[in-house]
Formats: C-alpha cells, structure tokens, sequence
C-alpha cells in the first residue's frame, strides 16, 4: 500500500517541463508549434471588450503589424500605473508593452521581456516609431531578449506591476516563473495578469506534448495548485477579478476529456502585510470614485467590489490597498489601526459553531454522522 509521504507531490517538478538552460530552447518550440496565425490560440472572446477603457482610446497608436502579429487575449493592465515600472512578461510583438508605455507615461518605464527572438524583432522595429507617437522626448521601453524564469537583468524590488497575456501556462518551470516575478516587485506591488486555469491536473502524458501546450491548453494549471505555489512563493493571497469559460473548439477539447479550463483575470499583491487567510481588525476602506474605468465601483476580485464614496468592512488582506507604498492608496483609503484582532473575518470559524459541552458526543459513541469534507 502506498504511504501518504509517498502520494505527496511536488507540485513544482509535476509543472516543471525543463530545466535552467534550456527554457529559451523549450519556447522556441513552443512558437514554431503555434504556427503564424495569433488568434488560433486566443482563449478570451470578445478579447477587446475585456480590454480596460483608458487602454483601448490608446490603441490606435500601435502599429499595425503590432496588433497582427500579436496573440491576443484581451489586456491585464491594471488601473493606476501614471509613473510606474511595468514588466511584460513573453510580450510577443508588443503591443501591451506598447500601450503599458502610454498609460505609465514619459516618467513611467515598462520593459518587455520576450523569449523569441522573431516576435521581440517587430516590437523592436517600431520602438521609435511608438515613443514618437506617443509624443515623448525619450524612450520609456526597453526590450529584452529573456525568459520570465530568470530575469537576473532586473534589479530586486524595482518593479510596480508585473503583467502577463495568457503566457504563464506557456511556462517550462511556473515556479522560477513565480519566484521572479515575487524577486523583482516592489513592496506592495501587485502581479496583475489573465491566463487559462483547470478544474484538475492535466495528466502529465498530454502535458508533454509541445503542441498541446502550443495550443495554450496543455501547460494550464490546476488553479488550488497555483495557489499552492503562489503562497509557498509568498503571495499568500492570490485574487481572481474575472473569471470566464475558455473558448475550446471540439477537437481541443477532446485532447483534454473531463478537464474544464477557464480563462481567469489574477491579481496577486506583493505584501508581507497579507496572510493565508482574512483575518479581521475592524477595517474599513473608502474608494473615491475617480478611476475614469470604475466611476460607480472598483473592482476588486470576483467576489468584492467598492461602492464609490462607500465605506466598506474588508479583511487584512484587502486592507493593504490603502496603505502608504500601495499605489492603490491613491484612490482607497483604509480606516483603523490593527489594534485589536477580531478573528476570522467570515464569522464562521470552527470555535464560534462549536456545539455547547453537553451535546457533545461521548468518545465511546459512534458519530451521528460521517462526511469526506
């Protein structure tokens, strides 16, 4: 009989598909499986309808050849980046590199990161051409021929906002993914990206399969195993904004029997202020309204919104958005001070439902019920 030690996983190894050294070679592959048409592989429809407001009044300023070559799946930008570093991990040709370099602005930086040297060739080709067009005296852009799993040529701690467009399950190791991106963000920065998540694991045997995962299917992770390695990466609190069913033709999903996917909007905030679970001290935050995208409410996750002008009771783990070093601060504030600890924040912990002492069952008597979960 197998032992429990023996059935635990590794969840990093079981999503490991290549080792340093070789990743670059590993998303080569990837490309020259994906063939020349991008939207092939779109997992998002309606993909300019999930892309936010202020970014798309900007997109007529990209090149043509940008926004062609370019796999789309909507835009991750999140709000508030005026005078931010964004990096943009596997940014193809560019073109969310190229509309993060306008919302950040002449003082803001965004570097692209992109491991094929064919698709990061036309994001260069227009560099000049863009930064004139966004009327800049100096360039904000700076693109890089790397992986997202070794992104030794950025400082630690110097980047606002990390995005990425559906490529972390193109990922040959998601925990050396994970853990740069967790190395280079600022204190209080904020992972902000849209990608395709299951319902289960992919048996290994299909997830081997470079066409397979070509397809933007076959490197999909089991969204509990992503929050495994998020947290043990120290992103103790992954939230997920949007949440829709990937577009599958039958053949694809026929590769997959019994697998749902779903093309899931993450945010993960880089805070050691955040814990594993929400925990409540009384908070409360105040949106004022002034986001030209959320003019009635923010959107926080799936589950959570704020009211402009609304005070609302939040978690520890919510909190953070108004705290001094979150650029979320500009347009949330949070009232209270952490000084008292009222528990967990759902009000249903196992010590408040426990029953009174005379109705417990005896240690000698058969439980009036058994239940797996």
């Amino acid at each position: 009989m197998a032992t429990r030690e023996a059935e635990m996983m590794d969840y990093h190894a079981y999503y490991r598909k290549a080792e340093a050294g070789s990743y670059r070679a590993y998303y080569d592959a990837i490309a020259a499986a994906q063939g020349i048409d991008p939207q092939a592989t779109a997992r998002t429809r309606n993909a300019e309808d999930a892309m936010p407001g202020e970014a798309k009044d900007k997109l007529f300023n990209v090149a043509a050849e940008i926004k062609n070559t370019f796999h789309e799946f909507g835009s991750p930008l999140p709000p508030l980046l005026e005078g931010c570093t964004v990096v943009d991990l596997c940014c193809g040709s560019g073109r969310d590199t190229y509309l993060a370099a306008q919302l950040v602005g002449p003082a803001g930086k965004v570097i692209g990161v992109e491991p094929n040297a064919e698709r990061l060739a036309i994001a260069q080709k227009y560099r000049d051409q863009e930064i004139k067009q966004f009327g800049y005296g100096a360039c904000n852009v700076e693109l890089v021929h790397g992986v997202p799993e070794d992104l030794s040529f950025i400082a630690d701690g110097t980047a606002d906002v990390v995005i990425s467009n559906c490529t972390f399950n193109l990922s040959p190791d998601k925990a050396a993914y994970v853990a740069e991106v967790k190395r280079v963000l600022k204190p209080q920065g904020e992972w902000y990206f849209t990608d395709v998540f299951t319902d289960r694991r992919i048996p290994q045997e299909a997830s081997d399969k470079i066409e397979n995962v070509a397809l933007r299917l076959g490197g999909a992770l089991f969204v509990e195993d992503f929050r495994r390695i998020a947290q043990g990466l120290g992103f103790h609190d992954p939230r997920y904004v949007v949440t829709r069913k990937t577009p599958m033709t039958d053949a694809e999903a026929a590769l997959f029997p019994g697998i749902a996917f779903a093309t899931i909007t993450c945010r993960l905030l880089n805070s050691e202020l955040t814990s594993d679970h929400c925990e409540d001290y009384g908070e409360e935050v105040v949106y004022d309204g002034t986001l030209s995208d959320y003019p009635d409410f923010f959107l926080f996750d799936k589950d959570i919104k704020f009211p402009a002008g609304q005070s609302c009771h939040v978690c520890d783990n919510v909190s953070v958005l108004g705290l001094e070093g979150c650029r979320y601060a500009k347009v949330i504030t949070v009232k209270g001070d952490r000084s008292a600890h009222y528990g967990d924040i759902h009000g249903d912990h196992i010590i408040k439902t426990a029953a009174d002492w005379e109705g417990v069952v005896d240690e000698d008597d058969q439980p009036p019920m058994v239940s797996c979960c």
